[in-house]
């Protein structure tokens, strides 16, 4: 269904994702892949958000990540969505510029291997 230790070592609590699942594994595995697909997506509107400039685009596509993100279990890497949602909303774009490449990065990473983490 999924590796628990693997999704641990990249920073999901699969105890907390569960819970939004309302304790069902099929299901979160389900979320868990859901997750994943979408990310591919989310990175081609992040950076094509982010080299237009579009920072309410890219502030509304930050907030889904953070969403998503909280409900697989992935607090961590929602905090950072939601410092660059806040940071678009806010008009800091030096913060998004500094910002952009390392959550871009992490998202892969993530995405990745909750992938693998699925088998």
């Amino acid at each position: 269904m999924f590796d628990s230790q693997a999704l641990a070592a990249l920073g999901v609590d699969t105890e907390a994702g569960l819970a939004y699942c309302a304790g069902d594994p099929e299901f979160y595995a389900e979320m868990l892949g859901e997750y994943a697909a979408e990310a591919r997506v989310g990175l081609d509107e992040l950076e094509r958000f982010f080299a237009g400039q579009d920072w309410q685009r890219y502030g509304i596509r930050a907030h889904s990540i953070k969403s998503t993100s909280r409900m697989i279990g992935a607090t961590a890497f929602s905090e950072l969505a939601r410092a660059l949602e806040f940071a678009a909303r806010e008009g800091r774009t030096g913060d998004i510029a500094a910002r952009h490449a390392p959550f871009v990065a992490g998202y892969r990473q993530l995405a990745g291997g909750i992938r693998e983490a699925l088998g």
